[in-house]
């Protein structure tokens, strides 16, 4: 794979790109906490862009709120103000994923057309336009699973459509940080065995943390955090009451019960901080570069703060900010991986560039 020229341009591109990812998924977060997602029952692709503009087109929108679930079963008391409230945040979300997509793609082809971008770009950025387009898809079909017999979404659809926006963001930063460390990078910076490792654990740390935010999302889905305050214990044992009892288990079971729900979170959770704890401890012994021990030592102080941040939510009954900026930390771990993973296959290039012109 060639190495990346430095194109300030494209740079600045994809840099608005992953912000805007990340104000997505703090809008999102923020959705889903003060439970706005079911607000708007219909999908316009331009419709939808016009919010309701006086009273009779927020009484239309409000009645047809009424026929939903939601209002049925869980917000009959609400009047026109408190559905403006929710109405907001479901709206602002729509409104920013389309922002997204004009940012993502109106330059995405210009680039293309005036030929600005390497073979290698052009299959990534395809990759994540079909990403992109297969999240807006996600985010109807999310909705739409609780407007039919329950006020709630699928935690299942929720799960997923989280994953694949941390998989665009991580995406998107990852090309950025190749683009713009392509000729930064120093020749006598880290080779060899201990950078092969130091990318496998990496790797292997994304994936736990990945499957850790899914199963968070399981927990954001069905309001598990709610079900046991206390910790390490769930009540007064170490297992949720699902898995002392003779019941058989199956998947519809065990991911339905909320009990488990938190439970595989926390396991989850304490694995990645064991393995992220191990694998910062055993590169740092290795013979690399300061770049990657500072980026180490940054995921280490990061996991644990995340960690702690955990369990004073749990023991707080989840309150809103300090729920959100939950979700915010797992993003940083995500990006700091990202940004160390980068960094390894940049200097993988360039030890082969080397390798190369020596021959």
């Amino acid at each position: 794979m060639p190495l990346y020229r430095n194109d300030n341009q494209i740079l600045k591109w994809l840099a608005v790109n992953i912000l805007m990812v990340v104000m997505m998924v703090i809008i999102g977060g923020i959705t889903r906490l003060t439970d706005s997602g079911l607000s708007m029952t219909e999908w316009k692709l331009i419709g939808g862009v016009i919010p309701p503009i006086n009273e009779n087109d927020w009484s239309i929108l409000f009645e047809k709120y009424k026929n939903f679930p939601e209002f049925n079963l869980k917000n009959f008391d609400f009047e026109l103000i408190e559905f403006k409230k929710i109405f907001f945040w479901e709206y602002f979300h729509r409104i920013w994923g389309r922002l997204i997509g004009i940012t993502f793609f109106c330059p995405l082809i210009f680039y293309w057309i005036k030929n600005r971008l390497t073979n290698y770009e052009k299959k990534f950025l395809i990759i994540l336009s079909f990403l992109g387009c297969f999240q807006a898809f996600m985010g109807w079909f999310m909705v739409k699973s609780g407007l039919v017999d329950k006020p709630d979404v699928s935690h299942f659809r929720l799960a997923l459509h989280l994953l694949i926006a941390l998989i665009i963001y991580s995406m998107l930063l990852f090309l950025f940080c190749k683009i713009y460390r392509n000729k930064k990078i120093d020749h006598s910076m880290s080779k060899g065995k201990s950078l092969k490792f130091l990318k496998k654990t990496l790797l292997a740390s994304i994936i736990l943390i990945s499957f850790t935010i899914i199963s968070g999302a399981f927990v954001a889905g069905t309001n598990a955090g709610l079900a046991y305050n206390n910790f390490p214990l769930m009540g007064e044992n170490l297992l949720p009451p699902l898995l002392l009892s003779n019941q058989t288990l199956n998947l519809s079971t065990t991911f339905n019960d909320i009990g488990f729900i938190q439970f595989f979170h926390r396991s989850l959770a304490t694995l990645t901080l064991i393995f992220i704890i191990s694998i910062v401890v055993f590169n740092l012994k290795n013979n690399l570069h300061f770049y990657f021990k500072k980026g180490l030592i940054l995921l280490l102080v990061s996991i644990l703060l995340q960690y702690t941040l955990g369990i004073i939510i749990l023991k707080l009954f989840v309150p809103f900010t300090l729920g959100l900026f939950h979700q915010l930390g797992s993003l940083i771990i995500l990006s700091i991986l990202t940004i160390l993973l980068a960094e390894t296959s940049c200097n993988q290039i360039a030890e082969t560039s080397c390798n190369q012109i020596k021959n």
